[in-house]
């Protein structure tokens, strides 16, 4: 039995990654549609208890209504800046590439170098018109996804209150039943507690970015403040990747190197300040993931489902080790996903 598992293990896994890949046009959608339901679930539960007066809360029904209002506001409102300045970057991006050149050439002009360096040998290849584009293109892509996200939202609401019932008929008698619910509702409030402080903690980080931006004057602000938002899901790497990309567009902008320095600067702080404290006293320890391990669901997810696989491969990841660390058998996996070995286990 031992050497037919050997066999069968590894063979359903590379099956099961394949269905990933062959079917990522369906599962990237319903992926989001998983996320933005937790996101509209939660902002529900927190309208609901907001007291409006003595003994008075908002209806579920008002309070869901609202908690859609939101979110399909903030949709609409990162949509149509994505939509509006993603061709505008695309178009600057020869314009900077020439300044970016420029501003290499001053500093190998000011190096106390005697050997003559190639500007090209320096850049590497480095091109900012073709890395806009395929940057355009992806995101184009992503975001181009929407009706069949709609489509999957309008059905995980619809089925939702059946949920629960389906995985309860799964469990016989009464008292398996009763820990079933208790451990399902452990989890859901895990999943929405990780879900709804990461969104609000990136969508604050975005609007102090933005700020830095508006004040320093760089280009198509709005652009950036919104994929600081989308690279803060990707911890660590993703935050580096944020703070470098309006940075360098910062040093090509403009002609002193004062800007550079703010928005660096400025960017790294928040970042911190975000990341590194706030954060971690809204979530705790317990739901830190490894750095090898975001870096390893990076590699694999990047491979099979792209840029799009990037940003959701952590909050996945993350959400996998929070119904792992539910289960004693699968505890241990939960264990080694964490980054000090600390997850969630009481009641």
């Amino acid at each position: 039995m031992t050497t037919r598992n050997f066999i069968i293990y590894p063979a359903l896994l590379v099956g099961l990654f394949y269905l990933l890949h062959v079917g990522k046009s369906l599962l990237i959608p319903l992926v989001i549609a998983i996320f933005i339901w937790y996101l509209i679930n939660t902002l529900t539960e927190v309208l609901a208890k907001v007291p409006l007066g003595r003994n008075f809360r908002l209806p579920r029904g008002l309070a869901f209504s609202g908690a859609l209002l939101i979110i399909a506001s903030l949709i609409y409102f990162f949509v149509s800046t994505i939509a509006g300045n993603i061709s505008k970057v695309v178009a600057a991006a020869p314009a900077y590439q020439q300044n970016l050149e420029l501003a290499i050439q001053r500093l190998l002009a000011a190096l106390p170098v005697k050997e003559h360096l190639d500007i090209g040998t320096l850049m590497g290849g480095v091109n900012l018109a073709s890395l806009a584009r395929s940057m355009a293109m992806e995101l184009t892509n992503f975001l181009g996804r929407g009706a069949i996200v709609i489509l999957y939202l309008i059905f995980l609401f619809l089925e939702q209150r059946s949920f629960e019932g389906k995985l309860l008929a799964l469990v016989e008698g009464p008292e398996r039943q009763k820990v079933a619910r208790s451990i399902i509702s452990r989890i859901d409030r895990d999943i929405r507690m990780y879900l709804g402080i990461k969104t609000l903690t990136s969508l604050a980080t975005g609007v102090l970015s933005y700020m830095i931006f508006s004040v320093v004057g760089l280009d198509y602000a709005e652009f950036w403040a919104f994929m600081i938002f989308l690279f803060n899901f990707i911890p660590t790497i993703g935050s580096i990747i944020a703070t470098i990309l309006p940075s360098l567009l910062a040093l090509v902008q403009f002609d002193g190197i004062g800007p550079f320095l703010v928005v660096i600067i400025g960017v790294t702080v928040v970042q911190q300040a975000i990341g590194s404290f706030l954060e971690p006293r809204l979530m705790g320890d317990q739901l830190n993931l490894s750095p090898l391990v975001i870096l390893l669901s990076l590699a694999l997810w990047g491979r099979l489902w792209g840029i799009s696989g990037m940003f959701l491969c952590v909050p996945m990841t993350a959400v996998t080790m929070i119904i792992l660390s539910h289960f004693a058998q699968t505890r241990p996996l939960a264990v080694a996903l964490s980054r000090k070995g600390k997850i969630k286990t009481e009641n």
